[in-house]
Formats: structure tokens, C-alpha cells, sequence
């Protein structure tokens, strides 16, 4: 819905706003971005020059808060298949982030996490960036005995990855804006990542 009048936000405020309104129209022009977020349209324009500049950094910024999402839950603590969890639950507050990552067309591509931590290492200190997080998880918690030692670490991150993705769009599909809906999803990524990766040991 445009919002009434015009609104002054700065540049990252813009990137925030348009990857919010990319999740529900992903086609959307610069005319129509520039009216949903309430801001007129040379505003865009002076900021970014073209469409693709501004789909970029908002797809940047869903990489990185992907990434902070998995950080917030705490992935060194406790078990490697219950921080796999807490991952899951993480991720699953970023709608519009997994709506631009799981799409028919996404947005949000590996190319883009590969740029995100580029600007991470070129602005701040970096650690552990080259490394997959949900493979470092995993192969933690194989070696705790939480994880079932069998199963291929590289599987296994996909699997992971590819079942928050599967859960987030059946959400969508019954009603993301739907608490219930969302926390039942949640429930079943959780219960077939655990059921899957479990260590018959734990």
C-alpha cells in the first residue's frame, strides 16, 4: 500500500524499505518502489541511478542479515544439532529474506552472500568468513555425537538450507502474516532437521 505524502530517509533506510516491498513484488519498477515506500521517485534515483543498483543492495543486505541471523543464534554453544535448531528458529524471523532467497528467481544468490562478506572484510575484522556456518555446525556436532557421523557434512548443510526454505514457503503459502502458521512451519523444519540429522546416540 503507497504510504501518503513523502517521506526523507537515508540511504540505508531505502535499502531496508525496498527489500521489504522486493519480497511482496519482486518485478516491482522504480515507480512503483519509490511509491510503496513513500518517498518520490528522483529520491531513488539521486541514491542509486538505476533499478539494479538499489535490487542489489537490498540483496546484499538480505545476505547479511541472513548471516547475522545465524550468528544470533549462537552457533559455537551447547550441542551442534540444538544450535542447528536455534538456527532454524533465527532465519525463520526473516521473511522477507527467505522470500528473496527460496523465490523462482531469487534475489539473493550465492554471488550476493560472496559480495556481502566482501564489504564485511573490506569494512571491518573478519573471522571465518570463507567458512560455511551451517557446515562448521554440523561437523561440530557430529564430533559432540549429537549429529549423525554417517551423513555427509555437505548433505546435510543443504539439507538444512533447502528445509528452512520448504517451510518458509509453506508458511507463505497458508500466510506468512499468520502466527500460528508460522510457529506450525518452525515445528515441522525443526522436528525434520532433528529427525533426519539426530545421532542415534543422543
Amino acid at each position: 500500500m503507497p504510504v501518503q505524502g513523502m517521506r526523507r530517509l537515508g540511504r540505508e533506510a531505502l535499502v531496508s524499505e525496498a527489500l521489504t516491498h522486493l519480497a511482496a513484488n519482486p518485478q516491482a519498477s522504480m515507480i512503483e518502489l519509490s511509491q510503496s515506500i513513500g518517498v518520490g521517485r528522483t529520491t531513488l534515483y539521486r541514491h542509486f541511478g538505476e533499478r539494479e543498483a538499489l535490487v542489489g543492495a537490498a540483496a546484499r543486505l538480505g545476505a547479511r542479515r541472513f548471516g547475522e541471523a545465524v550468528m544470533k543464534a549462537r552457533p559455537g554453544e551447547g550441542t551442534g544439532l540444538a544450535a542447528l535448531e536455534r538456527i532454524c528458529a533465527e532465519l525463520f524471523t526473516l521473511p522477507d529474506v527467505l522470500t528473496l532467497l527460496f523465490a523462482d528467481n531469487p534475489i539473493i544468490t550465492d554471488e550476493t552472500f560472496a559480495e556481502a562478506a566482501a564489504e564485511s572484510r573490506s569494512g571491518a575484522e573478519s573471522a571465518g568468513d570463507e567458512d560455511d556456518p551451517l557446515e562448521a555446525v554440523i561437523a561440530r556436532g557430529q564430533a559432540d555425537g549429537s549429529i549423525d557421523e554417517g551423513v555427509p557434512i555437505g548433505w546435510a548443510a543443504a539439507f538444512v538450507y533447502l528445509t528452512i526454505g520448504s517451510g518458509h514457503l509453506y508458511s507463505v503459502s497458508v500466510g506468512v502474516d499468520d502466527p500460528t502458521a508460522r510457529a506450525q512451519s518452525l515445528e515441522l523444519t525443526i522436528r525434520a532437521v532433528r529427525k533426519t540429522l539426530a545421532s542415534s546416540r543422543g
